[in-house]
């Protein structure tokens, strides 16, 4: 397939998956070629829509293949997995007039086919002509001989004929016959005749040099013949997570953060969404209050798995092992993301994060084309469970019988030692209230992936603390609940929200609820 533009625009070309082109095409004005008939033969049409897509072309991470020029081209096998094929200006703002695109197809082996075919023509040819010369030949064969005898008047067919016999019209027929031509009982019949030798092994000859050449020919190409198929556009298949695709994104995501945390947040919602990003931006409030620096964490091993990618919206979770320097105490943690993406002109958004030890992440169990199968049904029931479990023991501080494990520990612990040091007599507060329900904006019982002894899941819960203290009391809750005040209302009534993400995990029969922290989002006085 080769594009050009007589107008000098420079042209874009780009093959991708079908559930990508489709996604990122949706709505905008395409000329769609579906079908090829070689040599002067398509199918097209014309779909109105929006003069460009919402995102630049070029910038989209999902394409297989890229060029752009003034004049693109790109060879494909018509045997391979199917792809579309995309052309359009590399500048969103121009357009294709001036955009002549022409199709050339190869095939192996016509050429030698071609000899091969007039190789079997000339042995039909010959065979044809020998067995007419043949059949001619028979017709115009002179008569056998003794063929007009009247008979040797003998009476017991011996070797000799007796005398006074006549020939035909009544001549004197010869005495004796010779004895070499004459066998007893046999003067009836036809002689017999010599088989031409030499006409067979002739023929034998040109049939072999014939079928030779044919052989000889036929070594031109390589065989059996390509046939060329039509592109096929439909289905668009491709694994959960291509080859290297993990690694990627964590790279990508993590540079992306960083830069996005030196800047105090700016372009921060391009690549994380709810309610993840309510932590980062009040990690950042907080960090530059204490006049500290955060910094992405980095990855030694990653991991990846998503039940397809075959239809938008998608998801997937992404698992990196972080390196010791990057997170604080003894054990090496592994963090725990799960990332969705709207469409193919959206990117990739961490909707949440959280931490694992390292030796408690669970194996995925991947099919053939690499997908990860969803969590059972039963699963997003424990997920629908726990989370009130998480919530209830947050409150309380008392786990349910038949709860998830884990809750007396990590960072649910933390947060029951801190309302406890709030609570305390010597802190000066007269009442301390919290409220805990789980965080329903975003579907995590929909989004779990089986493992290899049970499935894997994440979750959140949102609580408000509200702190009373006395009235002759000044209201002092450090730097840290200062950083994310959202008013500056004089009152001895504080309210502080925080969110409490987890990971759940199921094993066997045993399910476990996973936090190593928790986070204060905000606060304002009343």
């Amino acid at each position: 397939m080769t594009a050009k533009n007589s107008k000098g625009t420079e042209l874009f070309v780009g093959t991708a998956s079908g559930v990508d082109a489709d996604s990122y095409l949706d709505g905008v004005a395409q000329e769609q070629i579906s079908d090829v008939s070689f040599p002067n033969s398509a199918s097209h049409r014309f779909t109105p829509g929006d003069e460009k897509p919402e995102a630049a072309i070029a910038d989209r991470d999902w394409w297989i293949s890229t060029d752009t020029g003034k004049t693109v081209a790109k060879t494909f096998d018509l045997d391979a997995e199917p792809q579309v094929l995309v052309i359009a200006p590399a500048n969103s703002d121009d357009s294709l007039d001036g955009t002549t695109v022409s199709l050339q197809m190869r095939v192996k082996g016509v050429f030698a086919l071609s000899l091969l075919g007039i190789a079997g023509t000339i042995i039909l040819a010959g065979f044809s002509v020998f067995f007419f010369m043949r059949w001619w030949a028979a017709r115009i064969r002179p008569p056998k001989k003794g063929a007009g005898r009247i008979g040797n008047g003998g009476s017991d067919g011996g070797a000799g004929g007796s005398e006074g016999s006549s020939g035909p019209k009544g001549e004197p027929g010869p005495a004796t016959q010779p004895i070499s031509t004459v066998q007893p009982g046999t003067a009836g019949q036809a002689p017999p005749r010599r088989r031409d030798l030499r006409n067979r092994r002739s023929l034998r000859t040109v049939t072999a040099a014939m079928m030779g050449t044919g052989l000889v020919l036929s070594g031109c190409a390589n065989m059996p013949i390509a046939k060329p198929s039509s592109p096929d556009v439909t289905p668009y298949e491709r694994t959960a997570v291509r080859p290297g695709e993990a690694g990627k994104f964590m790279t990508n995501y993590t540079e992306s953060l960083d830069k996005t945390l030196g800047d105090k947040g700016s372009d921060l919602d391009k690549i994380q969404a709810a309610p993840l990003i309510d932590h980062t931006r009040a990690q950042i409030q907080i960090a530059d209050k204490a006049k500290q620096k955060l910094r992405a964490p980095n990855f030694t091993e990653v991991v990846a798995g998503s039940p397809s990618f075959t239809e938008y919206p998608m998801w997937f979770y992404a698992f990196g092992t972080a390196d010791k320097k990057s997170t604080d105490g003894d054990k090496q943690l592994t963090q725990v993301m799960l990332v969705t993406r709207e469409s193919a002109s959206t990117d990739p958004l961490v909707r949440s994060a959280s931490y694992i030890p390292t030796d408690q992440m669970p194996t995925l169990m991947a099919d053939g084309s690499g997908a990860v199968k969803k969590g059972p049904k039963e699963f997003a029931d424990d997920m629908t469970t726990a989370s009130g479990d998480v919530s209830s023991f947050l409150v309380d501080g008392k786990a349910k019988s038949g709860g998830p494990e884990g809750l007396k520990e990590g960072g649910f612990k933390g947060f029951r030692d801190y309302v406890g040091d709030l609570r305390d007599k010597d802190s000066g507060f007269d009442k301390v209230d919290v409220d805990c329900k789980p965080y329903e904006d975003l579907k995590f019982e929909d989004m779990a992936l089986s493992t290899e002894n049970g499935a894997i899941g994440m979750g959140e819960v949102r609580c408000t603390l509200t702190i009373k203290a006395p009235s002759d009391y000044a209201l002092d809750l450090g730097d840290t609940v200062e950083a994310v005040k959202t008013n500056d209302k004089e009152g001895d009534t504080i309210k502080v929200d925080t969110a409490h993400p987890y990971v759940l995990m199921k094993t066997g029969d045993e399910l476990t609820a996973v936090a190593t922290d928790w986070n204060v989002l905000s606060s304002k006085v009343e």
